[in-house]
């Protein structure tokens, strides 16, 4: 069963913000091992003059991946441009306004795929529109937004979005609605409630929904913790203030979890981890 997972900051004890070649490389392997086939390796938020570092780093293992890796699809940029009353584990201090302007201080810019933003803060849209005219896909996340502002999907559904509710409205809802936007989840029963996830199957069209791990280095390290965007992380993907951190599971164990609880059946589930993918992404199998 091939996998794609396009939200991971890492795994097996690597950290993409902090990567070197050889360890992208690493975990390249050792994902592939896990039948996740191809990945966007996910960047979050840091200094720029980072950022950079970093997405060199992924561009030069791009370039030279042997045929026992996980394919790099190109980077998913969840850092930057969110809205500081959702900002989750990411460093406040470090968030800049979502602008052309600020989006062009990062280089090897070819080679983002997709870009998180709180697009209540892009002044006129223009920002959005943008990327969308470079054939970047704009996931709408971290963010307060009540609209969905022409973007192509939600971060982490749910997670560091505004709180369901029967009379307000919330880009949270709205997206569970439309028909056209897709939805990322992490269906790992701690960043969703099982109950909730039920409901997410049972609204959201399946061709719509893209199963996401938000892992994290920790995840199947063999340590207890480690840092993520400046703060420790304990196992169980959380800060010690309670603050998710990111998901302890890989696609393949959140498949089988989801089909043991007899929430959505195994074939719907791959789908949603490889033809939704493939389909979104505009990518060959």
């Amino acid at each position: 069963m091939n996998l794609i997972d396009i939200h991971t900051h890492g795994g097996f004890g690597v950290n993409f913000n902090t990567a070197n070649i050889e360890d992208i490389k690493h975990f390249a392997r050792q994902a592939k091992l896990r039948s996740i086939v191809a990945f966007c390796p996910t960047l979050a938020t840091d200094t720029v003059e980072n950022l950079n570092i970093q997405l060199l780093r992924i561009k030069n293992a791009m370039q030279n991946q042997g045929a026992d890796e996980a394919k790099i699809l190109g980077v998913y940029l969840e850092a930057l441009f969110l809205n500081p009353e959702k900002k989750g584990i990411h460093n406040k201090e470090l968030l800049l306004e979502p602008s052309v302007e600020n989006f062009e201080k990062l280089q090897c810019r070819e080679i983002i795929k997709i870009v998180t933003l709180a697009p209540e803060l892009d002044r006129g849209l223009e920002f959005t529109s943008y990327l969308k005219d470079k054939g970047i896909k704009v996931h709408l996340g971290h963010s307060m937004a009540c609209e969905l502002y022409g973007t192509n999907c939600t971060t982490h559904h749910f997670n560091a979005m505004p709180t369901l509710h029967h009379r307000e409205p919330t880009a949270t809802l709205k997206a569970l609605l439309d028909d056209d936007i897709y939805c990322e989840i992490i269906a790992d029963t701690k960043h969703v409630s099982t109950d909730m996830l039920k409901l997410f199957f049972k609204t959201k069209r399946h061709d719509r929904i893209i199963l996401v791990s938000d892992s994290l280095a920790l995840t199947h390290s063999g340590h207890e913790k480690m840092e993520f965007c400046g703060t420790l992380i304990n196992s169980d993907g959380t800060s010690d203030n309670g603050t998710l951190g990111g998901g302890m599971m890989f696609l393949d164990e959140m498949i089988e979890q989801l089909v043991s609880l007899k929430i959505v059946e195994k074939e719907a589930l791959h789908k949603m981890a490889w033809d939704n993918v493939i389909s979104y992404l505009g990518i060959d199998a």
